[in-house]
């Protein structure tokens, strides 16, 4: 639990921060890896569906599999996350979500997964969310600072700034 006592925020993290994370990729990795560590350390709870996985662990391109493996192992596997399956009801939420927002299916199940499991927020780097806005009492965000920070995340910045 957070320093404070404070019930750590209830977060759905999508799946484009695990894979900025895995590439490494410059304008989001520092943040996306902070997001990670808090959950790991405990001041952020991450609820996923079984949607973010299989995304993760199916990624193809410029993907190295054994940094996947390692990040599904330490962030997926062993961390501590409430797992949502995708069923009918979400399902039917996720087309009401896709009409509504214009959203792809994937990003529409996410959203609805994260409404389901009444998460305080949806953080994501994908281009297609409506950032700024509440869907179902989930604030919709990108990779920010939802804890007291630590000094993980001072390192983190340390390491983002010499290799980029």
């Amino acid at each position: 639990m957070p320093a404070g006592g404070k019930k750590p925020p209830l977060v759905y993290i999508d799946s484009c921060i695990f894979l900025n994370v895995i590439k490494r990729e410059a304008s989001y990795w520092s943040d996306s890896l902070k997001l990670l560590l808090a959950a790991e350390r405990g001041d952020i709870e991450i609820v996923a569906s079984t949607l973010v996985l299989a995304e993760v662990a199916s990624h193809k391109g410029d993907v190295d599999p054994a940094k996947r493996d390692e990040i599904i192992e330490r962030y997926l596997t062993a961390a501590p996350v409430l797992w949502y399956e995708l069923d009918l009801f979400v399902v039917d939420d996720t087309r009401r979500i896709c009409d509504e927002y214009k959203m792809s299916g994937a990003d529409a199940a996410h959203m609805a997964t994260a409404v389901r499991a009444k998460a305080e927020y949806l953080v994501s780097n994908d281009k297609r969310f409506p950032y700024g806005q509440a869907v179902g009492g989930v604030r919709i965000i990108r990779p920010m600072v939802l804890w007291d920070a630590t000094i993980d995340d001072v390192h983190v910045d340390q390491e983002a700034a010499v290799s980029p």
